[in-house]
């Protein structure tokens, strides 16, 4: 399961989103929050939207941020923590600002609820469900030129795009693939895996057409697969069955599946390979790394760079320590589903080592759970 030059994804339809919220008359704004949380939904939750960024309406840009949140004791959010974002520095402040306004219900006891999960959609509602000819213009200038090998050009332009701004959020989503291809044809698939991560985040169901959603799927699939990042490979396999419906999945992907099956299961360890990032173009922002284990028990190794700490978030525990290698941690079963966030410098790299453990039987499974918010799924822990 390769990619090469020739991978493409067409232009499709853009719907908004559900719940809408108009601001003024001149530009109405339409803002969709959905909570990942271990029992709640956004359905019955009244929070604050966060406001549009100043000039953003104007240039037309819209935004897209993913925030990990804990909540504490008394029900407000706190230490919130960008992993992912598309639009710029704007919409990730935005988004930092009203988390910190959000109020939930108190909890019973002393403990928080730290692993919490939150999509921030900002966009103008005002038709923009297409590509603009600029836009598509450029778009095609770069397929263009990667498909004939004139890379340098390609990259080029690709990051002029990025520089300019002012995308809808469809016109980012092609960015981000773009973006992704570019960094495939340099040799960087774990940029290429992180730009193909951002897309398909961002796209909604009815975005990208079934083949080119299945197409992106069976790419990231194999690139988590590559990188020993086997229970997100899992849960994209989940993702790509229910995107496929009836539809057999490709022979090659259902016999891998089912290898890494095995591995999960099995008694040896799982070594994944991860690179530090700064998903957040904030001041405020924390370069790092984060995977949903699916075991209860890691370490880590081969460290590169300065690789300084970790927090793990579970449903009703978390912990924090230093990186050092060899040193196990163990995620006790009764404090539920967990993410572990690893923190350093943008660029260094390390090995994250799952162990099987004798506590593994009574965990909860993350093999089959999603990692991206669906909108049908509001409640369902990712």
């Amino acid at each position: 399961m390769s990619t090469s030059n020739s991978e493409r994804f067409s232009l499709s339809v853009f719907t908004a989103s559900v719940l809408t919220l108009f601001a003024s008359a001149a530009a109405a704004q339409n803002w969709d929050i959905g909570i990942s949380s271990n029992d709640m939904s956004a359905e019955e939750l009244d929070l604050e939207r966060p406001g549009f960024p100043g000039g953003n309406i104007r240039s037309g840009q819209e935004g897209w941020v993913r925030m990990s949140f804990v909540i504490a004791p008394d029900g407000s959010a706190t230490d919130p923590l960008i992993i992912d974002s598309s639009g710029g520095a704007g919409f990730e402040d935005e988004a930092r600002k009203v988390t910190g306004k959000w109020q939930f219900d108190p909890l019973s006891s002393t403990a928080e609820r730290p692993n919490n999960l939150v999509n921030i959609r900002s966009e103008i509602f005002r038709g923009r469900d297409m590509a603009t000819s600029n836009f598509i213009r450029r778009y095609r200038r770069i397929v263009t030129q990667l498909h004939n090998e004139e890379n340098e050009d390609a990259r080029r332009l690709v990051d002029s795009a990025y520089e300019l701004g002012g995308w809808n959020l469809y016109e980012s989503t092609m960015l981000w693939l773009m973006l992704g291809r570019v960094e495939g044809v340099e040799g960087n698939l774990g940029g290429k895996l992180e730009f193909y991560r951002r897309a398909h985040g961002i796209a909604e169901k009815i975005q990208l057409k079934r083949k080119d959603r299945v197409d992106l799927l069976e790419k990231i699939f194999a690139m988590e697969d590559h990188f020993g990042q086997y229970a997100a490979a899992m849960r994209t396999y989940a993702e790509l069955q229910q995107a496929l419906g009836k539809t057999p999945v490709n022979d090659l992907i259902e016999a891998r599946a089912a290898e890494l099956r095995a591995k999960i299961a099995s008694d040896e360890a799982l070594t994944a390979q991860a690179t530090i990032y700064n998903p957040c173009d904030c001041d405020e922002g924390q370069p790092l790394w984060y995977y949903k284990p699916a075991r209860r028990t890691f370490s880590f190794a081969n460290l590169s760079g300065n690789v300084n700490s970790f927090e793990a978030r579970c449903d009703s525990q978390r912990v924090t320590g230093s990186v050092e290698p060899g040193k196990e941690w163990t995620l006790a079963p009764e404090w539920g589903s967990c993410r572990v966030f690893v923190f350093g410098d943008d660029g260094a790299t390390f090995d994250f080592v799952e162990h099987p453990s004798e506590l593994q039987d009574d965990a909860p499974t993350t093999m089959a759970e999603y990692d991206v918010l669906d909108r049908r799924n509001r409640g369902q822990r990712s």
